[in-house]
Formats: C-alpha cells, structure tokens, sequence
C-alpha cells in the first residue's frame, strides 16, 4: 500500500512540471449552502429513522469557507483547506429504539461539521484546469433523539478530483469537484457543479452540491444519508 501511494504521487507530481500555474495565487471564499434532506439514520443496537416521515427533518441553510494556495513550484502540491458545518432539528413521531433505549416522541437533530484538508497537483492550466489529490476530512458527527445521542469522530482520507472550464474573454468558467471514499466501514461522496464569474479580484459562485454519507456500524452508528440543495458564495483571488 505504502509502496503504491508513493508511485502514485511521483507520477502526479512528474505530470504536474508540465502544468504548473502561471504565478501564485490565493483563494479565501465562503458561501452558503441550501440543502434537503433524505434517508435514515440509527444505532446498530436500535431503529433506523428517515429523516423526513420519522423525524420530520425539512430544509436547512449552512455555512462553507475555505482557503486555498496554488504555486507554480514543480512537485510541491497546493493547498486548499475547507470548513463545512450542516445540521438538521425535528421531532420524532412514534417511539424508536435509539441505541438501545426507548424514545417515546422527542426532539430530534443531527450536526456534521467537516474540515477538509487537500493536497492537489494541477495537471492541466489553461482554459481547462484539471487537478488531482487527496483530503483528509476530519468529520465531527452527532446524531439524537430525544436525551440520548451517539457521536462520530473519524479522519477519513478522500480521493479529490477537480475539472474547470474557462470561458474566453468573459470571466465565467464552469466546474466540478468530487471528494469520495469507500470501505467497510463508510462511503462518503461530495460532489459540487458550479458556475464562477471573477470580474478583477472579486468572484462569485452559484451551483449545485450533493452529499451522500453512508455509515456501516461506525462509532455505533447506521446511517444512509443524503443531503442536496443549490450554493451560492463568493471569494477573493489574489
């Protein structure tokens, strides 16, 4: 395993000497994200709840910011560094077994805050950008019902892929970037499809995001999530 990451990041960074950026450059942004929610969630020793007719959990508005650095150094990867927070309250409408105790109709909420930390080396710059890396997510969770909760602490490694497509002359591109992973354990999938429009150092985004979170028995927790909705923010580019 060892010995395959580490052809795998020598060929990344020979392919990136050929594609490095023009100048350095900053990225600082956030934005809000729109999102609903579907599927169910529980413990291994407990029910599975859906989120909508169970728990009766509707749409939510959160928050994003990241940070990002690229260079133009041959083998070095940038750098980008993203915060997510995302959280849904409702009420539970029958009785569940919650990790092994009985919640007769209660409150209910679930929080997910990511931080994303993503090493990734540009192998195409010009009017198509292209990058390839990894992130280490470290995902904060917390699932209750009622006066019982159960949590979710892990560093979770990703595949990241982005791909931008410039516009000549106008300031608009257009993008998408995936973080993903699967094992026994999770599967975790971040897609977003964007449009950007920069206009000197100011830029602005609009898309769409989708997060599909499914937990196998993690931190004693069951869950088959998704979660979906329009972004919008905006950033600086130095």
């Amino acid at each position: 395993m060892r010995k395959t990451t580490i052809s795998m990041i020598l060929a990344l960074s020979a392919l990136s000497s050929n594609a490095n950026a023009d100048a350095l450059g900053l990225y600082i942004g956030g934005g809000v994200w729109d999102h609903d929610p579907s599927g169910s969630f529980g413990t291994v020793n407990g029910d599975q709840m859906n989120m909508e007719s169970d728990l009766k959990y509707s749409g939510e508005k959160d928050s994003y910011v990241y940070a990002a650095f690229e260079h133009f150094v041959p083998l070095v990867p940038n750098v980008r560094i993203e915060r997510a927070t995302m959280g849904h309250t409702g009420t539970a409408t029958a009785t569940f077994n919650f990790d092994n105790n009985p919640i007769a109709m209660g409150p209910s909420a679930i929080n997910i805050d990511n931080t994303d930390a993503t090493l990734y080396w540009r192998l195409l710059d010009n009017w198509v950008n292209f990058d390839l890396g990894f992130t280490a997510r470290k995902l904060d969770a917390d699932f209750s019902v009622g006066d019982e909760m159960v949590a979710v602490s892990e560093t979770i490694p990703m595949l990241y892929v982005a791909a931008q497509f410039d516009l000549p002359l106008t300031g608009l591109s257009v993008g998408a970037d995936i973080n993903t992973i699967s094992y026994s354990d999770a599967t975790y999938n971040d897609v977003r499809i964007r449009a950007l429009y920069e206009m000197g150092v100011i830029g602005f985004e609009l898309g769409l995001k989708t997060t599909n979170l499914e937990l196998k028995g993690l931190d004693r927790v069951n869950a088959d999530l998704e979660f979906k909705g329009m972004m919008v923010g905006a950033f600086l580019h130095f």
